[in-house]
């Protein structure tokens, strides 16, 4: 391949574009924003100033495309976290240890950095908007930007969830992939924290409070070390619990909160930032596998293919696997078709996943799956079991972190480990 364009510097674009230096003689990326020189917000990032935390399989594809990144983060104070360090709980109560697993939160501006350090000096950047496509019906051979044009043989989409591929396709005379929604009105709300040296809350490092469909406020809540010196605490609501921007409103959500490491962190901690909210209206994925004729050379990634709720913190791994799937499929040089096979089978993990759970909060809409009941009772059945049972916690956060496939919880093993917790918990009532 001559040339790929990769249309957006954002995570999903910069791992894009590491993966494409093994296929292309030359890699272009087209960004609007200025890229700070240090780790920094920007306006296509308006979400970065929130909690993120990388889970086992994003950190094992990241080292993949880059080796040195977790010693530069280790060096910025960055330290991954034993589950003895982090927890989680649910509703005030504390899920099982599971051992030999590891947390790491991190200040998303910090690994944005650090990873476009290591692609941009390898790639051309070209500061420009994409407003179109060039070529036709069967194929795309380029990208139209404000301030010209240019050819490629492979462009790539990962211009985030707000991406204008579908009016690019329909300059084309192409219908773009339909659309499917699940409208949460999630918002959340973060800050920064002063943290003293060698300090814990609660006796521990970081916190994954979530408040679930049963509690008066269902949403998450994450307090984590992110360096020596800080701490990020992040609260997350829907509809009119929404967190603001007021300092005095944020303590006393965290005050409120049934895990008492948020109490701790503000009844001995000063904050070092005012709170940055951002507000998510809906889950959406674009179902490019039931599109009608998909033309060539036009590929996505990221969030321009599925953006999910966020507090379950799959953005950055899910953009991950997209870009080894694309990786793989451009080594075995097949159509464009069976990319986005590819892609759908890990788009329906993540997918089914986010939504199972979002429906049981009774204000969120959208197209229920099919066998939806059965699969929130089973669900339900099976996160009261990780909650007293290690061997069902285990699979459970293998699911959660994305190492498993969710039909591992449907093994007979663990269902009948959920069906005896079952038995046990209505023997106890």
């Amino acid at each position: 391949m001559r040339r790929a364009v990769v249309a957006g510097a954002g995570m999903a674009g910069l791992l894009a574009a590491r993966a494409l230096l093994g296929h292309a003689d030359e890699v272009v990326v087209v960004e609007p924003d200025d890229l700070p020189d240090a780790p920094g917000t920007r306006p296509g990032t308006p979400h970065a100033e929130q909690f993120h935390i990388l889970h086992a399989l994003a950190r094992g594809l990241l080292d993949h495309w880059f080796p040195d990144l977790a010693a530069e983060l280790a060096a910025h104070g960055v330290v991954p976290l034993s589950t003895v360090d982090g927890r989680m709980c649910v509703d005030g109560r504390m899920r099982p240890v599971i051992p030999d697993d590891e947390l790491l939160p991190v200040h998303r501006p910090m690994v944005e950095w650090h990873v476009r350090r290591a692609v941009l000096p390898r790639v051309k950047l070209v500061r420009d908007r994409v407003v179109g496509l060039a070529g036709d019906r069967r194929r795309v051979s380029g990208v139209v930007l404000a301030g010209g044009r240019c050819d490629a043989d492979l462009v790539v989409d990962a211009s985030g969830r707000g991406t204008r591929q579908g009016e690019w396709l329909r300059g084309l005379g192409v219908t773009p992939a339909p659309k499917r929604r699940v409208h949460l009105d999630l918002g959340y709300a973060t800050a920064l924290y002063h943290r003293a040296p060698g300090q814990r809350l609660d006796g521990l490092l970081a916190v994954h409070s979530l408040r679930s469909a049963a509690w008066p406020d269902p949403g998450v809540s994450c307090v984590a070390a992110v360096s020596p010196d800080r701490w990020l605490c992040t609260v997350a609501g829907y509809g009119e619990r929404r967190p603001g921007r007021a300092a005095e409103a944020f303590r006393e959500r965290l005050l409120a909160e049934p895990a008492p490491a948020f109490a701790a962190l503000v009844r001995t901690c000063a904050p070092a930032t005012p709170v940055a909210v951002h507000r998510f209206p809906h889950s959406v994925r674009r179902d490019f596998h039931r599109a009608d004729g998909q033309p060539e050379g036009l590929v996505s990634v990221g969030d321009a293919v599925a953006s999910f709720n966020p507090v379950y913190g799959q953005g950055v791994p899910s953009a991950a696997m997209h870009v080894s799937a694309m990786s793989a499929w451009l080594a075995e040089g097949s159509s464009v078709e069976a990319y986005f096979e590819r892609l759908r089978v890990l788009v329906d993990a993540a997918w089914q996943t986010s939504v199972v759970a979002d429906f049981r909060l009774p204000h969120v809409r959208g197209e229920r799956p099919r066998g939806h009941r059965v699969m929130q009772a089973v669900g339900a059945a099976i996160d009261r079991a990780a909650m007293a049972d290690p061997v069902v916690a285990r699979r459970f956060l293998d699911v959660v972190n994305m190492r498993e496939h969710p039909r591992e919880l449907l093994r007979p093993d663990i269902l009948g480990r959920a069906l005896r917790n079952e038995a046990r918990l209505r023997l106890t009532r």
